[in-house]
């Protein structure tokens, strides 16, 4: 399994969207778009898990920087919490 960061979603972008587009890489084990707990309003990212390694590098190759609605999306591997700068 590889989990995916997706970057700089369009406001209108949808879980369902992000399972859809990866999907035509391969299978989609998990597809979220996160959103704000006050306003639900998209934060303008999101997480796809996608089944093979070989896939996801694929999906990274072609879709990194391609637009969506109007914006460059950034496509990379997810970095675990572990090596996420801490917050202060």
């Amino acid at each position: 399994m590889v989990n995916l960061f997706i970057a700089n979603l369009d406001w209108s972008i949808t879980s369902d969207d992000l399972r859809a587009t990866f999907s035509s890489f391969g299978t989609v084990v998990y597809a979220h778009v996160v959103y704000e707990k006050e306003t639900k309003r998209s934060k303008g990212f999101g997480y796809v898990e996608m089944e093979d390694a070989d896939n996801a590098i694929n999906a990274i190759n072609t879709l990194n920087g391609i637009e969506v609605n109007g914006r460059a999306i950034d496509v990379k591997v997810a970095s675990s919490k572990d090596n996420r700068p801490k917050k202060d």
